[in-house]
């Protein structure tokens, strides 16, 4: 059969040992402190990340037509019902 090949992937060859991936994937119970600072490291990136996206959120305006978009899909719902 033509074309009935298996896909190879090359993910094993470029993954590396001390990937974040790798570091979660195994038990926690045999870290050394190295790989807790690691984690702990990762984790304070995150919780950066998420604080600025959240206060860029807060930060933009919301505008009318947020809730003019809001306020035209519910009259929309509420024809199709018949109501």
């Amino acid at each position: 059969m033509a074309g009935s090949e298996i896909p190879q992937s090359s993910a094993l060859s470029e993954a590396h040992g001390d990937s974040l991936g790798e570091l979660f994937s195994r038990d926690p119970e045999g870290y050394s402190q190295q790989d807790l600072d690691r984690v702990v490291g990762a984790l304070r990136e995150q919780r950066e990340r998420w604080v600025k996206a959240e206060a860029e959120a807060a930060a933009k305006p919301k505008g009318r037509q947020a809730k003019v978009a809001v306020l035209a899909t519910q009259v929309a719902n509420a024809e199709d019902l018949g109501l």
